[in-house]
């Protein structure tokens, strides 16, 4: 497989960021053809996938592709997310300012919610109903913009 320059700056991110934090969560593209992860999870567009260097088995992190033998509801499935299909990564814990997001591969349908998310915001912004405003804002600013 022919790996490209944008995916192999993207992998050693990636590599980078979780070395840095230990434990971070991964934003996968699951809908796409190549992606595989658990049958019931195909599909999302913003799956999460937990990273940790406590796991017990293999994290890799190729120029061209996530590989792991990861848990889901305790039973192991053997991972492979092509490194274009990763579109965030982020540290829970650590609050807003504590993401990476790849702004080219966010999943259309993912803009769709963020776009019409921002209009509600703005809606209620102008409404006099601020409260709503600040939970989408939230949910939204948590990563940066990688380019």
């Amino acid at each position: 497989m022919d790996t490209s320059w944008s995916d192999a700056a993207k992998a050693k991110k990636l590599r980078s960021f979780f070395q840095k934090h230990g434990r971070i969560y991964v934003v996968v593209d699951a809908s796409a053809e190549d992606v595989r992860v658990p049958e019931s999870l195909k599909g999302d567009p913003a799956l999460s996938l937990v990273l940790n260097v406590r796991m017990p088995q293999s994290i890799h992190i190729h120029d061209n592709a996530l590989e792991s033998e990861l848990s889901f509801s305790g039973r192991v499935f053997p991972c492979h997310v092509p490194i274009r299909n990763i579109w965030a990564a982020y540290v829970p814990e650590q609050g807003i300012d504590a993401g990476v997001l790849w702004e080219d591969d966010i999943p259309e349908s993912v803009r769709t919610v963020v776009s019409a998310a921002r209009k509600l915001q703005d809606m209620d912004v102008e409404g006099g109903r601020g409260e709503k405003a600040v939970s989408v804002e939230r949910q939204v600013r948590h990563l940066r913009v990688v380019k």
